[in-house]
């Protein structure tokens, strides 16, 4: 390190300071106090610069160390053909020219899991890096009635490896994400990444990817149950529906019989009211 105090962290995440300052050495002859070598390693750092940027997936930090360490090799080969700078900016040309070449590294999707597909190893910092994000997603708001089915779904927008256990579970008449408060439900094997729930009941139903010890993400569905009936809902729908729709110019037949006895049982209610 102290053979190279200012340089881009980018290097020194491959290969020891020693072995640049032995490229210096062999591409001028200078050793380390001279102003040579100095301006060698100078030279070095203003061309790793632009590395500093440079992010991959995790899975592709290997690859990068081949393209950095090829690239400083490149240089020893260059000794006597061309300038030091000229030399330099081909090998940085050649490391994003390499780099290009690489697959795309999936993007974080917020707001919520650990997304290993995503993480990637940071050039500057020379660490693998996650996503920023909480493992517990907000709660979902959803509203049914007492004798509607209710079906759940544990999707995520993210890659997620096969076999991954999902566990389901319930916390009757609470909203919320305490994981203590919760006991497990019974899924349905033949299709894992939904619930279907026959007589809902108030409550938070939670769905957890992963071991319950080490999840990737938890989902939480909190269900506002509405006593009465979802076919009389429907029902006071249409009628609605109608109402909103009813054209003035089309003649309406009201029989002038049903019409008084109407307004007469109105009557009627209101003075039992009073």
């Amino acid at each position: 390190m102290s053979c190279l105090p200012e340089i881009n962290p980018c290097l020194l995440c491959f290969g020891p300071p020693l072995q640049r300052a032995r490229l210096c050495h062999y591409m001028t002859g200078a050793f380390v106090d001279e102003p040579g070598h100095k301006k060698c390693l100078q030279a070095l750092v203003e061309a790793a610069k632009p590395l500093a940027s440079v992010t991959v997936g995790s899975g592709q930090r290997e690859e990068l160390r081949e393209i950095v360490m090829d690239a400083m090799y490149s240089l020893e080969e260059q000794r006597g053909k061309k300038s030091l700078n000229k030399s330099l900016q081909e090998a940085v040309n050649t490391i994003w020219a390499k780099l290009s070449q690489l697959g795309k590294v999936p993007a974080c999707v917020p707001p919520c899991g650990f997304q290993e597909a995503a993480r990637v190893f940071q050039c500057a910092t020379c660490r693998l890096v996650d996503c920023q994000f909480a493992l517990d997603c907000p709660v979902q708001d959803l509203w049914t009635y007492t004798d509607e089915t209710v079906v759940l779904r544990c999707n995520v927008p993210f890659y997620v490896p096969p076999g991954v256990p999902i566990t389901w579970m319930f916390a009757p008449n609470l909203r919320t994400q305490d994981m203590t408060l919760f006991k497990e439900l019974k899924g349905n094997p033949e299709k894992p990444f939904s619930l279907t729930i026959e007589e809902p009941a108030p409550g938070t139903i939670a769905c957890c990817l992963g071991e319950r010890s080490r999840p990737i993400i938890r989902k939480f569905f909190y269900l506002n149950v509405s006593e009465g009936s979802v076919e009389e809902e429907k029902g006071l729908q249409a009628v609605f529906t109608n109402v909103l729709h009813w054209d003035d110019e089309t003649p309406t037949h009201i029989p002038t019989m049903g019409l008084a006895l109407g307004f007469g049982s109105m009557v009627f209610v209101l003075l039992l009211i009073q």
